[in-house]
């Protein structure tokens, strides 16, 4: 196996050929977990080279498997010559710094673990360059826009697809605390309860981060809630789909008014499910692979 020289690497190991699993012991998780890399042809890890990097983020109730189980971003990857970092998120942990302990019994500061140490530790000693994009699904859509919002610069492109980007929305605190409760996790350990911190609330609000998100380029994708016919039926996935597409809408309006420069958007029939999502990555890969690997952005969009 590889000699590391990161202590919190805890070990590698190579499910296939170009698929890697990583455990770290993390600081700001205050536990072990593992991440997964998609890696690109010629790899070879501390050689001094580096692949652009795309960070892909599962959703609710999921893990980081999900995405190499229900879609084709391996072949993809490789194709373009690009590293996939897949990490873990928690059943609920929602791309956020927990104030409390979740079911875990630590409290997990997912956005430090995501953007600090994981990404530090994935540019020290698995190769990954200075050009990252972010795309997730569901609660990794959030996680996606979220990160790109607080932290402007570090990402040359980010994607949603079916994501929850009005978290202060009319009626979604109530979805959250339901679903959170559902997974066993308590919406209150994660931002405190709305009534007395609003501000911690609105400060994880893409919606109020729009500001931030005007540099860079995103691709928005929900769908209408009418599933393609022959896609195989998952539960919930029209009404989900219908509580979150508004969500989406609104950021896009807010960032059309801010006059955000660069926003693909797809609104067409979908659902909250995976061969939904499949399609959009489809459709957004070339914005994505076009941002990763090419130093100007100005093409034509989807």
């Amino acid at each position: 196996m590889h000699h590391h020289g990161d202590k919190r690497v805890e070990a590698v190991r190579f499910l296939e050929q170009h698929v890697a699993e990583v455990d770290i012991r993390s600081d700001a998780l205050n536990r072990v977990v593992t991440v997964r890399l998609l890696t690109p042809r010629d790899w070879v890890p501390r050689s001094g080279r580096t692949w652009p990097t795309l960070y892909l983020l599962h959703g609710g109730d999921d893990g980081p498997e999900c995405w190499t189980e229900k879609t084709d971003i391996g072949v993809r990857a490789r194709a373009a010559d690009v590293l996939v970092v897949l990490p873990p998120a928690g059943r609920a942990g929602f791309y956020t710094d927990w104030l409390e302990p979740d079911s875990h019994g630590t409290t997990p500061a997912w956005e430090r673990f995501h953007t600090h140490e994981l990404r530090e530790l994935v540019e020290r000693e698995f190769g990954g360059g200075d050009r990252r994009a972010v795309a997730g699904v569901s609660m990794g859509g959030y996680g996606a826009v979220v990160y790109a919002a607080k932290h402007p610069g570090m990402f040359v492109a980010a994607a949603s697809y079916s994501g929850l980007l009005q978290t202060t929305r009319f009626g979604r605190a109530a979805v959250l605390r339901l679903w959170l409760r559902n997974v066993g996790e308590r919406v209150g350990n994660m931002w405190g309860p709305r009534w007395r911190n609003r501000r911690v609330w609105r400060a994880n609000d893409p919606y109020w981060l729009a500001d931030q998100l005007v540099s860079t380029p995103l691709y928005l994708a929900a769908g209408d809630g009418t599933r393609t016919p022959g896609d195989p039926p998952a539960d919930g996935e029209r009404m989900i789909e219908k509580l979150t597409t508004p969500t989406t809408r609104a950021l896009v309006r807010r960032l059309a008014d801010l006059g955000h420069p660069a926003m693909w958007t797809s609104f067409g029939p979908g659902t909250h499910a995976w061969p939904y999502w499949q399609r959009e990555l489809d459709r957004s890969w070339a914005f994505l692979r076009t941002a990763l690997t090419e130093r100007e952005i100005g093409f034509v969009g989807s």
